[in-house]
């Protein structure tokens, strides 16, 4: 989808709001989304038709429920990118999603936030991750880094998605990990409990279970 008509359609402030919290990489029910942007079914109901229409969710029927997720990762990397325009933000302001989701938070199916922003640096500046003809890849030395915790790079590799993809945050201004790499870090943070969700639909925190 052109950027253009993608910024326009996520626009209005209430189908901002729907693909903010779609943007946890869960589906939602129209009347989910309703509550979560806090207007009247009724009033919701028109916002993920016209999402559907322009390609940014998709609706999965199950049983007598409907339920709309983002229409896949390429679109929320957009939208992450897109958010400090359609949310208002200036280059630091930290828009209505308040510190905590700028300090971690999901970007569909990976990490995003300060948090996020920091951990790429440090796979980039110990040589985990660099850059082949403009193309970030996961180096030899960070394979068996990464092997430590787990992190089967080889098993990624056959995964249709790319291994390393850059994601602009959109509260910092600098990249971090999105691709097949960046959703099993994820994965494996949430699995082992250095990272729980928080009340909000995609913040993050910290455990005390975190590795230094």
């Amino acid at each position: 989808m052109p950027v253009r008509r993608m910024a326009a359609l996520a626009a209005d402030p209430t189908r901002a709001e729907i693909l903010t919290t779609l943007m946890d990489g869960r589906a939602h029910t129209g009347g989910e989304l309703a509550r979560h942007v806090g207007v009247a079914p009724s009033t919701a109901s028109e916002h993920p038709a016209r999402l559907v229409d322009g390609d940014l969710i998709i609706v999965e029927a199950r049983g007598r429920h409907r339920y709309f997720p983002l229409a896949d990762a390429n679109v929320a990397a957009l939208l992450e990118a897109l958010s400090s325009t359609l949310m208002g933000g200036g280059p630091i302001t930290k828009p209505r999603a308040q510190h905590t989701l700028a300090f971690a938070r999901t970007c569909y199916d990976h990490l995003a936030g300060s948090l996020a922003v920091r951990f790429y640096q440090r796979l980039t500046d110990t040589g985990a991750i660099a850059l082949r003809d403009h193309i970030p890849t996961i180096t030899r030395q960070g394979a068996a880094t990464l092997a430590v915790l787990d992190f089967d790079v080889a098993e990624l590799q056959v995964h249709p998605r790319p291994l390393v993809k850059h994601c602009l945050d959109w509260t910092e201004r600098r990249p971090h990990l999105a691709g097949a790499s960046g959703a099993e870090f994820l994965h494996m943070m949430l699995a082992q409990r250095w990272l729980t969700r928080t009340g909000y639909a995609r913040g993050l925190r910290l455990t005390t279970k975190r590795r230094t």
